[in-house]
Order: C-alpha cells, then sequence, then structure tokens
C-alpha cells in the first residue's frame, strides 16, 4: 500500500498516483498537483510544496516500482 502523508500545517495531502509521481491534494480549495519525488512540478496546478513530504512519499519501494513499470 502506498504511503499517504497529510501535511500538519498547510493540509495537503501528498499520495502516490498510478504511476509512481506524488499527488498533492488541497482539500480545503481543489487543487491538486503532480511532482516527481525531487518536489519538481509534473503536471496540473503549480502549489508550494514541502520538498521532504514529496520525497517521503515518492520515494518508497512502492512509488520507485510504478515509476519503473511505467517508464
Amino acid at each position: 500500500m502506498s504511503k499517504i502523508y497529510k501535511h500538519p500545517i498547510s493540509g495537503y495531502i501528498y499520495s502516490v498516483n498510478e504511476v509512481g509521481l506524488v499527488k498533492v491534494d488541497d482539500p480545503a480549495t481543489g487543487r491538486i498537483g503532480i511532482f516527481d519525488d525531487n518536489g519538481v512540478w509534473q503536471e496540473g496546478e503549480k502549489l508550494t510544496v514541502d520538498l521532504q513530504a514529496t520525497g517521503w512519499v515518492g520515494r518508497t519501494p512502492e512509488a520507485r516500482a510504478l515509476r519503473e513499470a511505467n517508464a
């Protein structure tokens, strides 16, 4: 199961999408952005993300396996 992290300050929800990138969801506004595990924006709305949080969520073995399978 992929890691899901709710940021304690921003309230953003960090999770791994189907291709192994980090989906960042802002539940307060409904905005969504997709980032790599280094916090580099890929698509969606640009949000100010926590680079450590994108790493914690995006560098799990499950996320890496999804990225390799979709490369």
